[in-house]
C-alpha cells in the first residue's frame, strides 16, 4: 500500500491527481510517519535539483582550448628549435671531420670516395649476354 501512496505523492508533485486522490494521500501521510518522511525527502531532493544550475564550461570554452593548444604548440616548436640550435655546430663539425677523414684515407679523390662510397670495379665483373643467341 505504501508504494501506491509514494506513486500517488509523486504524481501530486506534477499536479496530475484528482481531488479524491488528494484526500486519500493527505490521510495516508497523516497516518503513516514513514510515508511523510519519504515525501519530505523527495520534496527536498526535488528542490535541490530545481535549484541546481546547469553545468557549463562557460562562454567561448572551445575557443579558449584551441588558443591554449596553439600557444603550447608554438612553445614546444621553439623549444625543439633551440634544442637543436645548441648542437648544430657540433653536428656540422662531426660531418666535416668525417669528410676530411675520408679524403685523407681514400686512394683517389673522386666524389664517391670522399663521401665514403666504394668505387665500382668493373674488372672483376663478368657479364653474360642473354640475348646473344636470339640475334644470331
Amino acid at each position: 500500500m505504501e508504494d501506491v501512496n509514494v506513486d500517488l505523492f509523486l504524481q501530486s508533485l506534477d499536479g496530475k491527481i484528482s481531488d479524491n486522490e488528494k484526500a486519500r494521500l493527505t490521510e495516508a501521510m497523516n497516518s503513516d510517519r514513514q510515508l511523510k518522511k519519504s515525501a519530505d525527502q523527495l520534496l527536498l531532493l526535488r528542490e535541490k535539483i530545481a535549484r541546481k544550475e546547469q553545468d557549463s564550461f562557460g562562454p567561448f570554452f572551445a575557443e579558449r582550448i584551441i588558443n591554449r593548444i596553439k600557444s603550447l604548440k608554438k612553445e614546444i616548436d621553439s623549444q625543439i628549435f633551440f634544442f637543436f640550435k645548441k648542437y648544430q655546430l657540433a653536428a656540422i663539425g662531426v660531418v666535416v671531420a668525417l669528410v676530411v677523414l675520408n679524403i685523407v684515407l681514400s686512394d683517389n679523390l673522386s666524389v664517391k670516395s670522399v663521401l665514403g662510397f666504394e668505387e665500382e670495379q668493373t674488372d672483376d665483373i663478368v657479364t653474360i649476354d642473354l640475348y646473344q643467341n636470339l640475334t644470331e
